[in-house]
C-alpha cells in the first residue's frame, strides 16, 4: 500500500485525517515542514505528499519549502487549503490537486485515490515501457529496444519526471522548478536544451513522445 507524506500544523486538519487513512490501508507519515529531512531519510519514498498552510501562512510559501528539499522536490501534492487562501492556486506550482478546507474524511480519500490512479507514478522496484522505451527507476537506466541510453543524471530526471506524468503539460517554468529546483540560478532555456538532447538520445520515433506545447512548454505522450 502506498505511503502518504502529510505535512501541517500539529493540531491542523490534515493531522486530525490520520487516523481515517490508517484505518483505510494506507501508511502514513506526519510532520511539519521543518522535519522533512528526518522524515525522509528515515521512511524513504512516498508516493503522494498532502500539505497544509495555516491560515495565517502562504500556501506557496510552504509549497516551495516542500519543493527545496531534495527528497521532495518530486513528490506529487495534494494542497488543503483554506478559503482564503484561494486566491493563490493560480501563483502556486507543483500541485496535483487541491481540497477546499473544512472536507469531509471520504472525500479526501477519494481525492487521494483519485490523484493516485491519474499519476501512474513510477515507484521503486517499478518500471514504464512505451514500446521498447522501458524506464528503470532503480537502477537509473532507460533501455531502447533492450539497449541502455547513456544519459546525464538531469537528462534522466528529466524523462523520469515528464514520463511520471503523461499528457500533462507542464510550462518551462515547471519543468525547471521540478527537475532543477527553485534554487537554480539558470533560465528556461536549460530546459530546451535538455529536452533537445533528451530527443537526439531516443533517435526519430521515440523523440516523439516529448511533445511540444506551443508558446506553453512539453508534455509526455501515453503513446507514439
Amino acid at each position: 500500500m502506498e505511503t502518504l507524506l502529510l505535512i501541517g500544523p500539529e493540531n491542523g486538519d490534515l493531522q486530525k485525517l490520520r487516523s481515517l487513512l490508517l484505518k483505510r490501508g494506507f501508511q502514513v507519515r506526519a510532520g511539519q515542514a521543518g522535519d522533512l529531512e528526518r522524515l525522509c531519510q528515515k521512511e524513504g519514498s512516498f508516493a503522494l505528499g498532502l500539505v497544509e498552510a495555516p491560515q495565517s501562512e502562504r500556501l506557496q510559501g510552504l509549497v516551495q519549502q516542500v519543493r527545496r528539499n531534495s527528497s521532495c522536490k518530486e513528490l506529487p501534492l495534494i494542497a488543503l487549503i483554506h478559503p482564503g487562501q484561494i486566491r493563490e492556486l493560480g501563483i502556486t506550482s507543483g500541485l496535483e490537486d487541491f481540497l477546499i478546507l473544512p472536507a469531509e474524511p471520504e472525500g479526501v480519500e477519494a481525492r487521494i485515490r483519485f490523484v493516485l490512479g491519474r499519476l501512474n507514478h513510477l515507484v521503486p522496484g517499478a518500471g514504464k515501457r512505451f514500446g521498447a522505451l522501458e524506464i528503470n527507476v532503480d537502477r537509473y537506466e532507460v533501455l531502447l529496444n533492450k539497449e541502455p541510453l547513456e544519459l546525464t543524471y538531469k537528462e534522466f530526471e528529466l524523462l523520469k519526471f515528464l514520463a511520471t506524468h503523461p499528457g500533462r503539460v507542464f510550462s518551462r517554468d515547471q519543468l525547471l522548478n521540478q527537475v532543477w529546483g527553485y534554487n537554480f540560478i539558470g533560465g528556461t532555456r536549460t530546459v530546451d536544451v535538455h529536452v533537445r538532447r533528451l530527443r537526439a538520445k531516443l533517435g526519430p520515433k521515440y523523440a516523439a513522445l516529448i511533445d511540444t506545447v506551443r508558446n506553453v512548454g512539453y508534455k509526455f505522450l501515453e503513446e507514439i
